[in-house]
């Protein structure tokens, strides 16, 4: 019996595709949270937002954002970069990292904030986008790859309007990683 022996071809190299999201969750740099319950009526506003401190040395990425509406009536949100946020804020503990294989869990930089009951709106920064939620509706935006990146000192809001007598609750969560800069 007669053996050919063929000269061993170049084989493709494996290859795997992964979203920005997942390969920054791999790393322990994708994070998710949300803010505490917002709440506001009559003539005040509330808000939620990813806020990176002026001395994280990270960008923060947005992925993506849910707004919970759990009132009888829509709600308009606006959103809102690098701008000053009016009211005194409180600072959420409901947040985790997204790899969860990883111990210790890794901690972010960038912090989940709200403000309910503010008399004022935002100053500075700029004004992107508007969105209504229907009630009792949870809207999603996802998928963002990082298009809004949010150096330090800077942030991403959610500012909500008052729709007047109703009294509104909401909660606001989010998806982002973040990355070192270099220095």
């Amino acid at each position: 019996m007669k053996f050919a022996f063929l000269k061993k071809e170049k084989q493709p190299k494996e290859v795997i595709v992964l979203s920005d999201a997942v390969y920054h969750s791999y790393l322990g740099e994708y994070f998710l949270g949300q803010t505490d319950m917002i709440t506001f009526r009559d003539s005040y506003n509330g808000w939620g937002a990813l806020i990176n401190p002026v001395d994280s040395n990270v960008n923060m990425f947005l992925n993506a954002y849910t707004i919970s509406n759990f009132a009888s009536t829509p709600l308009t949100a606006e959103g809102w970069l690098s701008s000053v946020l009016p009211g005194k804020a409180k600072v959420s503990t409901y947040f985790a990292a997204g790899n969860q294989s990883i111990a210790p869990s890794p901690v972010p930089k960038v912090k989940i904030q709200n403000a309910s009951m503010v008399s004022r709106t935002p100053t500075g920064g700029t004004y992107t986008f508007v969105r209504r939620v229907e009630p009792n509706e949870t809207l999603t935006k996802h998928d963002f790859q990082g298009m809004y990146i949010i150096p330090p000192g800077s942030s991403f809001a959610l500012f909500f309007l008052s729709p007047g007598k109703e009294h509104v609750q909401t909660r606001v969560a989010f998806g982002w990683w973040e990355e070192n800069m270099i220095l």
